[in-house]
């Protein structure tokens, strides 16, 4: 409940800083946007999962069931 509290105050002291130092809005949103890609990246990195492999497995697991579906029912 604390952390719910305080950490939109904390976001809003980055943000505020950031804008100061970059002049503009955008640009400080563009910073935080940044960093919050490379985390995300980084989780990637260090987990071993590949995000595009685990995208076309689903993909392709979804296409089969519908080929498997349509199938049973005499439409294939």
């Amino acid at each position: 409940m604390t952390a719910m509290f305080l950490n939109p105050l904390g976001f809003d002291a980055v943000q505020l800083i950031l804008i100061k130092l970059t002049g503009s809005l955008l640009n400080a949103n563009l910073v935080l946007y940044c960093l919050a890609a490379s985390f995300f990246g980084l989780y990637f990195y260090f987990s071993g999962n590949n995000p595009f492999k685990e995208i076309r497995d689903i993909i392709k697991n979804i296409y089969f069931d519908k080929i498997k579906h349509f199938k049973s029912k005499g439409w294939w």
